[in-house]
């Protein structure tokens, strides 16, 4: 898990993918660990990750189980899905998200739903490509 937590800390700090405003420290990085475990051990949720040779190329941390509310129908939420800056280009991404919506599918997930930042055109490109379409907007203003 710490090595994937590694990862993760890398992703929170590259401007292509992330909006830059989680601090990247040892507290958040104990934090995620937290999160992914609990997602885990609730069995309400996977993470899943890609070797490229000895090391972490990629993971995604997903989950099934993501509203204390009734839904009308099951959602899934893709939370994290990053493959290193090394390892880009070789389809890791997509063979990671395939895999995870195949999951969220064998768990009666309905809707599955992520986050991306709008300048990130080639996570935007495979999500469309999948048949990921935008339906909200998050409007940040800072004060």
């Amino acid at each position: 898990m710490v090595r994937i937590a590694e990862l993760w800390l890398d992703f929170i700090q590259d401007p292509e993918g992330s909006d830059l405003n989680i601090a990247p420290n040892d507290e958040n990085k104990e934090r995620w660990i937290k999160f992914a475990e609990s997602i885990i051990a609730s069995d309400g949720g996977a993470l899943k990750f890609a070797v490229v040779g000895e090391d972490v190329g990629g993971s995604v941390l997903y989950s099934w189980e993501d509203s204390p509310l009734q839904l009308q129908k099951k959602r899934g939420t893709i939370y994290d899905l990053f493959v290193k800056k090394s390892s880009r280009g070789r389809g890791i991404g997509k063979a990671l998200l395939l895999n995870a919506m195949k999951d969220l599918r064998n768990h009666n997930v309905e809707i599955i739903q992520l986050t991306v930042k709008s300048d990130n055109f080639v996570a935007i490109r495979l999500y469309e490509s999948l048949g990921f379409k935008e339906v909200l907007k998050i409007m940040r203003k800072e004060v």
